[in-house]
């Protein structure tokens, strides 16, 4: 019998448990925000990325005992860039966009930048 997994934020950790439970930062940054996956067995999920901290991945695909799956591709740009938003657009890709100002279109299922445009 399968156990339900249950995904939250507690002062920039992130905690899971069901059939485990595991708590912690992944990166050692705070997380921001979290998305389930369609059948809840892993979170998507934006980090803090640290001010200057150069080109951050900071949009990853975490298991249910913490293990980091992907970390989506940002846009190639030259600079400080890592990702600001995220949400599921209506075919199921992941929408986000980036400080460099690029709106772009990940893959779900491997993290996979599908497109990118630049909005500023």
């Amino acid at each position: 019998m399968s156990r339900e997994i249950f995904w939250s934020i507690d002062a920039g950790d992130l905690l899971i448990s069901g059939r485990n439970f595991w708590r912690g930062r992944p990166d050692g940054l705070p997380v921001l925000d979290i998305m389930l996956d369609r059948d809840r067995e892993a979170a998507f999920i934006l980090l803090d990325p640290p001010a200057g901290g150069g080109h951050v991945r900071n949009l990853l695909l975490i298991g249910p005992t913490g293990d980091i799956r992907w970390r989506a591709e940002l846009p190639d740009v030259i600079g400080a860039d890592a990702f600001v938003s995220m949400a599921f657009a209506d075919d199921g890709s992941i929408v986000s966009g980036t400080w460099s100002g690029y709106r772009v279109r990940i893959d779900p299922a491997s993290g996979r930048l599908l497109e990118q445009t630049f909005t500023k």
